[in-house]
């Protein structure tokens, strides 16, 4: 006991001196049972204060994702084309008149294909595969 309390022992004697002094009632080992458990909470507490810190840590990860992917959701929702309104940019140029668009279409179809088809079978054919 005398090389325990001069730091002289290993891990292993440490140990096996912790077993012995659990199972005796010799008045000589009070004081090392009572070192020996105030050691044992300190490592408990110190376990248990490293699990609160890794569940906070996860808990900010995981609420700052879900800030990221509600902010990404809303911006990108934010910046949506509605579905009616129809658009070509075309040689720089903007152009928004939905009949101009579909005829242009049509006729690229046609130049394409070599036979006229219509803009709506073929974005059928398109989606459908």
């Amino acid at each position: 006991m005398h090389r325990y309390w001069e730091a002289e022992t290993s891990p292993e004697e440490e140990r096996d001196l912790a077993r012995y002094a659990a199972r005796t009632d010799d008045p000589e080992f009070e004081e090392l049972r009572g070192a020996l458990g105030y050691l044992s909470i300190g490592r408990q507490e110190k376990a248990r204060r490293s699990r609160a810190i890794r569940f906070y840590a996860f808990a900010v990860a995981a609420g700052i994702a879900v800030i990221a992917v509600l902010g990404v959701s809303l911006s990108v929702a934010g910046h949506r084309v509605p579905e009616e309104d129809c658009i070509r940019f075309a040689y720089g140029e903007k152009e928004d008149d939905k009949e101009l668009i579909m005829a242009s279409v049509e006729a690229s179809l046609t130049d394409f294909f070599g036979q006229e088809i219509s803009v709506e079978t073929s974005l059928i054919e398109m989606f459908t595969r």
